[in-house]
Parts: structure tokens; C-alpha cells; sequence
């Protein structure tokens, strides 16, 4: 299966095999297929609230990956509540991949508050590529004292996308406006900075003192 070059960049991120994957909104489990296809996990988690979809993705589960090395399963229900306590880790080493994209900053935000809680009881690593409010985003991570593997700029089809791999086990720290991200002699990324400068200045009528800081943070990079 063929990805787009967004998912593609995600899927790029995977790099150790994990004990458990939840791919998370990931656009009708394209995702969540080539990681089981590839072997990235011994369970793969398939996690969408919308039923009839995910009633189509498990026939198809059924119709491919009947007999993968990999172990599958697809759970109709909201983010917020996955069942993490259900798949109990037996060592420290294990981990939990959770991967959320194609929703947007303020509803991927509810869901980090939900489940960031949960980082003293697993071990838990974030893959996530927000549509929009990607600072809203950073600020949730930083309040909750995550740290940073690697972030990426990309470009798609009109559409610029961050994407974060973070962990509360990581060292590097999280920046509000990015760091690693920036190629500041790329024209690309020029741009981007210039667009969401713009953005943020759009707002201000409306959000005063507090989008004027954020404003200042990307004008300082």
C-alpha cells in the first residue's frame, strides 16, 4: 500500500520494533497496514470512533492479515479512552507507540491531556502530526514535562505538517515554535515561518497580549 508522502514520513519515524503500535485517526488504517505488513510491533491497534469504518478496516484486517507475524486489533472508540491497562507490559522495556494524526491541535490536545497521565504507569512514546495548532500542541507536551526525539517539516499538497516523536524518557527539550525542525536556508521552510508569523498577526485583534507572544517566539528564531 502506497502512502502519502505525510504518512510515509510518519511510518519513517518507527524505527525499533515496539510491543504495542495504536495507530490513531491515521486516515482508514493506511498506517496502521504497512506497520503491521513490515512487522513493526507484536500488536497493532487500529483506533477510530467512527464504527462503520472501522467495521470495513477489520474485514479487510481479516482478509489480509489473517496469518501476520504481528497480532492486530481494531477498537471502535475515542481516543482519550484507549484501553492501555488492558495490555499490561510484563517489563520496563516494553513499549507503547501511539501514533495521531489527521485531527486537529485543540481535539489532539484533549486527547494528550487524557492520556500524558498515564506516562508513570507505561512507557509510553508519541508519534504525532497535528492538521493545525501546533503550538496549542507543544505547549500541552512541555506542560506535561515530555521531551523530544525528533520533529520534521513537511510539505503536502498545499499543506505544511509538523510531525513530533516525543517521550517523557527523552532528553532533548521541547520548544514551543520548534527547533530541530528548521532549516532556516531552505526556502520551504522560510515560508512556513513567514505563513504562520502571518497567521498569528491575523489574530491579534481578537487575542491581544496573549497571540502577541507567540508572535514574538517565532520572530525570534
Amino acid at each position: 500500500m502506497k502512502l502519502s508522502k505525510r504518512l510515509q514520513s510518519i511510518f519513517e519515524q518507527v524505527k525499533q520494533p515496539y510491543t504495542h503500535i495504536w495507530d490513531c485517526c491515521c486516515d482508514h488504517g493506511q498506517l496502521g497496514f504497512k506497520l503491521l505488513g513490515k512487522d513493526k510491533a507484536q500488536h497493532v491497534h487500529f483506533v477510530d470512533i467512527n464504527q462503520n469504518l472501522m467495521q470495513k478496516l477489520e474485514k479487510k484486517l481479516q482478509r489480509y492479515y489473517q496469518g501476520s507475524v504481528s497480532d492486530w486489533q481494531v477498537h471502535c472508540l475515542d481516543v482519550s479512552q484507549l484501553p492501555l491497562k488492558n495490555h499490561q507490559q510484563s517489563s520496563l522495556k516494553e513499549t507503547h507507540l501511539i501514533i495521531i494524526a489527521g485531527v486537529g491541535g485543540q481535539l489532539l490536545s484533549t486527547f494528550l491531556e487524557a492520556l500524558l497521565p498515564l506516562n508513570a504507569q507505561f512507557n509510553i512514546e508519541f508519534l504525532i502530526c497535528p492538521v493545525h495548532h501546533n503550538f496549542l500542541v507543544r505547549e500541552t507536551l512541555i506542560k506535561h514535562k515530555l521531551k523530544l526525539i525528533n520533529e520534521l517539516l513537511i510539505f503536502e499538497q498545499g499543506r505544511y505538517y509538523e510531525i513530533l516523536h516525543v517521550s517523557s524518557r527523552a532528553e532533548l527539550p521541547i520548544v514551543n515554535v520548534g527547533s530541530m525542525m528548521w532549516e532556516g536556508d531552505l526556502p520551504m521552510h522560510q515560508l512556513y515561518l513567514q505563513q504562520t508569523i502571518a497567521h498569528y498577526q491575523r489574530m491579534l485583534k481578537n487575542k491581544g497580549a496573549e497571540v502577541e507572544k507567540i508572535i514574538k517566539a517565532y520572530q525570534a528564531l
